[in-house]
């Protein structure tokens, strides 16, 4: 019998789009940050060490990624008024590191007994931090909110950007127009921003009079609304300007929105990715922006939501219709989000500027 052909080029090119798929997926991206995380680590002991040779290192490694947690863990005198106590991972942060952990070091051969997550030390040190957040009080900082006249600064500071990156390279070019586009559609949405990330470019269309966008925005349970985007009298910050332009600038650089996300992140070869912009790209975008702009005041992308529920309170709307715009069950959010420190008798109300919203 004449022998089958093998085409070896066709396979190749499969497996090639299998681990791009994979290494592409969230916890995979999230696994391989933390295995660098954790080689540098290593290479700071003394003596150093490393992946074959860590056993109980793990409890260190676990330590110094503390100070990433967004929990505040209270001493027994502490006032909670405007205190220094340390910021902490709660144990569920601590639990899913471990997790991670435990795969990175099977990946690498060490199972079972020899996979250092499962030394008696680390499982003290868990059991250790369920016991003392249980016997302490801790209170979740909150984002700090993003109000219009921070919001303004940081958009004006990005359209200089655009205007002086001429000499960019292209995908250079592209960032800047996204993150701006993405950050209007974020402050006058209010979505989570992982939603807003996952936005399918044939999921926005636009308004019959041609003058706005139809989205869909995603709440919890997989629960959807349509969103109308009309103009506001801004126009330097009117998102449906900056969707107007955002899509001219992808067809100008022939990038191709169709049948993909709308927002998308680079490649380390410099090019957009099919990936959608989301989590920590968003939020580390934001910080850099903030910072070069010198109006960083320890927002994240998390401010969106809270600035702009608090904007809506101070406009006079009800709890019943900022759920409603910004997609929460009830107004129990609402009374969270819109909760602010009046320590010393300040409060960032004064920053609030009237804006035109339209109410569903």
């Amino acid at each position: 019998m004449p022998t089958k052909t093998v085409d070896h080029a066709e396979i190749a090119k499969r497996f090639q789009e299998f681990t791009d798929v994979f290494k592409g997926k969230l916890y995979q991206r999230q696994k391989s940050a933390l295995e660098l995380h954790l080689l540098d680590f290593l290479a700071t002991l003394s003596p150093s060490k490393d992946v074959s040779s860590c056993t109980s290192d793990i409890t260190k490694f676990l330590i110094s990624k503390d100070k990433s947690g967004k929990t505040v863990l209270h001493s027994q005198s502490c006032s909670k008024v405007d205190c220094n106590c340390p910021t902490s991972l709660v144990a569920r942060s601590v639990d899913s590191l471990l997790g991670k952990l435990r795969a990175i070091f099977n990946n690498l051969g060490r199972l079972h007994n020899s996979n250092p997550v499962v030394h008696t030390r680390v499982r003290e040190y868990l059991k250790f931090v369920r016991e003392e957040r249980a016997g302490k009080a801790i209170v979740p900082s909150q984002a700090v909110p993003l109000f219009f006249v921070t919001f303004s600064k940081l958009i004006s500071f990005l359209r200089r950007s655009i205007e002086a990156s001429a000499h960019l390279p292209v995908v250079n070019k592209y960032i800047l127009v996204r993150d701006a586009t993405f950050f209007v559609v974020d402050f006058f949405t209010g979505d989570r921003g992982s939603d807003l990330g996952r936005l399918l470019a044939s999921q926005v269309f636009r308004l019959k009079d041609r003058k706005g966008f139809l989205l869909t925005k995603t709440f919890r349970g997989d629960t959807s609304c349509p969103s109308d985007l009309e103009p506001v009298k801004r126009n330097e910050v009117c998102h449906v300007s900056w969707i107007e332009y955002y899509l001219s600038v992808c067809q100008l650089l022939s990038i191709e929105l169709a049948g993909g996300y709308l927002f998308r992140t680079t490649d380390r070869r410099k090019v957009v990715s099919s990936r959608p912009f989301l989590g920590c790209a968003v939020n580390n975008r934001l910080r850099k922006h903030l910072t070069e702009a010198k109006i960083d005041c320890g927002e994240t992308h998390h401010s969106f939501r809270r600035g702009l529920s608090n904007t809506l309170n101070m406009m006079g709307c009800s709890p019943d219709e900022i759920s409603r715009y910004v997609g929460w069950r009830n107004g129990d959010m609402v009374n969270h989000y819109t909760k602010m420190s009046t320590v010393a008798g300040s409060s960032p109300y004064h920053q609030a500027t009237p804006l035109e919203f339209r109410m569903p």
